[in-house]
């Protein structure tokens, strides 16, 4: 051990005999002496020392006063009196005033001088421990206190034995409590939680003072403030040494910006899937409701290659292509407008129709489907027609679905059977195959969008899963009713679509005109110079043919500024301008003519791919005087020549 000591005694003696005592018990130990009144003011003012050992009766004071001094100007040093002159009366003076301990000077009492100094100093020694350790705890409370401020925290104990709470002022705050007064007791606190949410921290906090020590739990707290809160608490039990709880201590922490934050985005997450969902859902349709045209009209031309000096297939074949585009153009029409898809605003165009015909239609639409796997279709039609009120190419396609999910899920060389029947004031289609069948408990579900027979036990392709749906959606907007039967795995499946009759005048007026569209008329009253202006060269190329077939003489340009070159030179009757080319737009062109002295005169047609609703009036405002959409209807077209003769 070292350290210094300072011994007031007015006798060499008896400090020679002290410090040989205490360099004997510490060889280290620092001794220094005062044996006059100069040097005890000289060793007070330097300060140098650890200790102090003073006698009681000095020729110059007396050892009291030494006690006092050295007390006022060093408290936490000890001072050990070591006298042969004192009394009882003195030591409990000097005790008063601080001593730390009184030794009588005898000879037998010199060893005990240093058993003193080692308990003083180890005294001195636990109390700075003491005080450091007290003095880092203040520090680190405080630290603690400022995070869980910062944070946003609260910290908290409860005694499970009486239910009293010792908390941070913050807990005051987070409960909405005014002057952040924190709850004094459990049950003051539980009071103030949320009833909804009260029974699960009741059991969270049980179940952890029984067995468990860690718990956390969430709650809603309607603050005093008139605001809720949601707060998020964790807590240890601390136990005893036999196991019982003591002590639980925890945090708090308001996360209702935490929740909020998560909810948004959660919400906003399923929007996206949602958006995902619809424009995935979007191009499904499209696919789907494109196919079956696209697989017709490729139909009849591989007939067209294979028989084109036949004039009945040449007249069936064009009969077909024009159809199904005329088909595609009014799907393309509904499609291209999400919006009515993803809200079910698809716009019906009703009208009689003889739903032998549209069975006949529909059949062809999917022959493709049938041949590829070799399958048998029997159609039986009644002789009457069976008349409805409805959309063509929405129940053509209604039926088109259903014959291609019965060829997709029947085997190789099956047979499908189509009956048409009117009952009673329905009209009654039923579409039976000898397939996979499905299983009863999905009879209802094969009707929802993107259901899959994954219960089937089909080897062929799944598919988008649509189809189904969109003849539920379809026939329901027609006012029909659409189910499916069948008696299990490879016991097939029968759907039953049923559309209400049509009134008796609206048969007899769809009996009366059966024939098709009339063919366009070859031949035109007045010939016509017409510049035909598309970047789309077989398209151009196939228009500018059949005008020419009409008897006009057509001149033909493949962008906007050749387009310009010759309309100046040849100064046409009718222009008909594709809008999307390069080098000029069809608006710039229009403009450009209209602002020629011959220009007024001229008959000017834009062409364009995009419907009505995209236009927004720049056609007009170009000057156009007619606007066709992709893919021309022919009759509109030379409608608009004839106006210009």
């Amino acid at each position: 051990m070292t350290f210094s000591a300072l011994l007031v005694d007015d006798s060499p003696d008896d400090r020679t005999l002290v410090a040989r005592e205490l360099r004997r018990q510490f060889p280290d130990a620092r001794i220094l002496e005062a044996g006059d009144p100069e040097a005890l003011a000289q060793a007070l003012d330097d300060g140098g020392f650890d200790i102090a050992v003073t006698d009681f009766r000095l020729r110059f004071t007396d050892g009291l006063t030494v006690l006092r001094e050295l007390k006022r100007r060093f408290p936490p040093r000890p001072v050990i009196m070591f006298t042969g002159s004192g009394s009882e009366e003195v030591a409990v003076e000097a005790m008063k005033e601080g001593l730390d301990d009184y030794i009588t000077k005898t000879p037998k009492h010199y060893p005990r001088i240093g058993f003193a100094v080692r308990a003083c100093l180890d005294r001195v020694a636990q109390r700075r421990a003491i005080d450091e350790a007290r003095s880092r705890e203040t520090l680190a409370r405080a630290r603690l206190e400022i995070a869980l401020q910062s944070a946003g925290m609260a910290a908290w104990q409860v005694d499970p034995r009486d239910g009293t709470v010792a908390a941070s002022h913050e807990l005051g705050r987070l409960l909405g409590r005014p002057g952040d007064a924190a709850p004094a007791t459990l049950d003051e606190w539980l009071a103030a939680i949320h009833p909804d949410d009260l029974p699960d921290v009741v059991a969270a906090r049980q179940a952890a003072l029984q067995g468990g020590d860690d718990y956390r739990m969430q709650y809603r707290v309607p603050g005093a403030d008139g605001v809720t809160r949601w707060i998020a608490s964790s807590a240890r039990v601390l136990r005893d040494a036999h196991g019982n709880p003591v002590t639980v201590i925890g945090t708090a922490r308001d996360v209702t910006a935490d929740i909020e934050t998560r909810r948004n985005l959660e919400r906003k997450t399923a929007q996206l899937e949602e958006s995902d969902r619809k424009k995935n859902e979007f191009l499904s349709i499209l696919a789907h409701e494109l196919r079956n045209p696209l697989g017709a009209a490729r139909y009849s031309i591989a007939l067209l290659r294979q028989a084109r000096a036949n004039p009945s297939v040449l007249a069936r074949a064009t009969d077909v292509i024009d159809r199904q585009i005329g088909h595609m153009a009014r799907m393309l029409d509904d499609l291209l407008d999400l919006s009515r898809i993803t809200h079910n605003r698809i716009a019906l165009e009703r009208t009689p129709l003889d739903l032998r015909r549209v069975v006949e239609l529909a059949c062809e639409n999917t022959q493709a489907a049938f041949a590829a796997k070799g399958h048998a279709l029997h159609v039986a039609l009644p002789d009457a027609p069976v008349t409805v009120v409805g959309d063509e190419v929405r129940l053509t396609q209604v039926f088109a679905n259903v014959l291609h999910n019965a060829a997709k899920f029947t085997r190789d060389g099956g047979r499908v059977a189509v009956r048409v029947a009117g009952d009673g004031n329905e009209a009654v289609v039923e579409i039976e195959d000898n397939g996979i069948g499905i299983a009863p408990h999905r009879l209802d579900e094969v009707f929802e969008m993107f259901s899959q027979a994954e219960t089937k036990a089909h080897g062929g392709t799944p598919g988008l899963g649509i189809g189904l749906a969109v003849v539920r959606s379809l026939v329901g907007l027609h006012g029909g009713t659409v189910r499916a039967f069948s008696a299990g795995q490879d016991q097939g499946t029968r759907v039953r679509v049923t559309l209400p009759l049509a009134a008796p005048a609206a048969d007899a007026a769809r009996t009366a005109d059966t024939g098709d569209t009339a063919p366009v008329v070859a031949g035109a009253a007045t010939p016509l110079r017409v510049l035909l202006a598309d970047d789309n060269v077989d398209a151009a190329e196939l228009l500018a043919a059949f005008l020419q077939a009409q008897g006009h003489a057509v001149d033909l340009a493949f962008d906007g500024l050749t387009a310009i070159e010759r309309a100046r030179a040849t100064r046409p009757d009718v222009m008909v301008l594709d809008i999307g080319m390069p080098g000029a737009t069809g608006y710039e062109v229009a403009r450009w003519v209209r602002a020629q002295p011959w220009g007024t005169r001229v008959r000017l047609v834009a062409v364009t791919g995009w419907g009505h609703e995209h236009d927004g009036g720049q056609a007009l405002d170009a000057g156009f005087d007619v606007r066709l959409v992709k893919p021309i209807v022919m009759d509109q077209l030379l409608a608009a020549l004839g106006q210009a003769a």
